[in-house]
């Protein structure tokens, strides 16, 4: 609770400084971050010195549960006005309201000038502080042992969806909340497939496994994949396993405080590159994670993101060849309050 309060204050010293009457949030992982509310009616607006959350009858009580001493509770069914004050400007997450919420925004607030401030509070979520470290390393090491415990149980033979309901039975009985994602559980030449939908077939001895999977606990989310060599496999895949470790490794190092995340790309695109595998990464390096699996900093190529203390990412070059196999080797990556470097993720690697 004492953290939400903080968070609300540095956003009330964010709007003082831009000279911004409140700020109406509707995004529900926002709203989460700041005041703690899990429902699925809520709307927070922030001004200079007060933050209000406007829900409905069904939540007055669990509200009062959640929400951090100093948020007040508004019915959703009185006009927005009387909330406002003195307040002439209005920021809003222009990414996540529709034309017709905006519409509704300016029907109810003629004279408020209403301003997009989209990606506040996403910024303010980048840079992780020590109470959700607490619990990302919590989730991490579930993860782990999720993983460790996992593959003991893979056997040649076993179908996809085999493999994902033990997966979800051992996450369960460690305490994770649920996943992140679907898993991705595929081998032999579906592993090419990035984003592999379930099917039928089943492992074979002399495939590769790949596993791409995250889990949630207490809100968060982890990411992490891995690959695993059935009995003998083809020295293609052998050695483009060897590549992409070396991208992984790559890119980990080039991690530094103020550098920016597409100089961090290039170091991994660079070691595939040099290796003649150039064509076969499509994709973004990572992505940021925390309450949502994907959000800021953006990890990629053309990103104008730099690396700040507290940020939390992945890192997931990969390679993949249609007809032959792919291979993504990934891992959180935490950049401590001293700039530190760290990988959060050790099972398997």
């Amino acid at each position: 609770m004492e953290e939400n309060k903080r968070r609300i204050k540095t956003l009330q010293k964010q709007l003082r400084s831009k000279k911004i009457g409140a700020m109406f949030l509707t995004d529900k992982t926002n709203i989460l971050y700041l005041c703690n509310f899990r429902g699925s009616n809520g709307r927070l607006l922030v001004t200079p010195k007060k933050a209000t959350l406007i829900t409905d009858f069904r939540y007055y009580v669990s509200a009062k549960k959640m929400l951090p001493k100093g948020v007040g509770i508004y019915d959703y069914k009185k006009p927005i006005l009387k909330l406002m004050g003195r307040a002439r400007s209005l920021g809003f997450e222009e990414n996540h309201v529709t034309v017709a919420g905006h519409k509704a925004l300016k029907k109810a607030l003629p004279k408020v000038k209403l301003l997009p401030l989209g990606g506040l509070v996403e910024e303010m979520r980048a840079m992780k502080d020590e109470g959700e470290m607490k619990i990302i390393r919590a989730a991490v090491k579930i993860t782990d042992e999720c993983l460790r415990r996992w593959i003991d149980k893979v056997k040649v033979g076993m179908s996809e969806d085999d493999l994902e309901w033990n997966l979800r039975t051992i996450a369960r009985n460690l305490g994770a909340e649920g996943f992140s994602f679907d898993p991705i559980i595929t081998f032999g030449k579906n592993t090419a497939d990035v984003h592999h939908s379930k099917e039928s077939n089943r492992l074979k001895k002399g495939e590769h496994l790949l596993i791409d999977f995250g889990l949630k606990y207490k809100g968060y989310c982890t990411d992490m994949t891995r690959v695993f060599f059935i009995g003998k496999t083809n020295k293609t895949v052998q050695k483009i396993c060897s590549i992409v470790l070396k991208a992984n490794q790559a890119a980990i190092r080039a991690v530094k405080v103020d550098r920016k995340f597409s100089e961090i790309d290039k170091a991994a695109r660079d070691v595939i590159e040099k290796a003649g595998y150039g064509k076969y990464f499509g994709h973004s390096l990572g992505h940021g994670i925390g309450l949502e699996v994907h959000e800021t900093p953006h990890v990629n190529e053309k990103s104008e993101d730099t690396v700040k203390p507290g940020m939390l990412f992945t890192v997931e070059p990969g390679i993949y060849i249609e007809g032959v196999g792919g291979v993504r080797i990934e891992d959180m990556v935490h950049v401590n309050g001293r700039g530190k470097v760290e990988i959060l993720t050790k099972a398997a690697k």
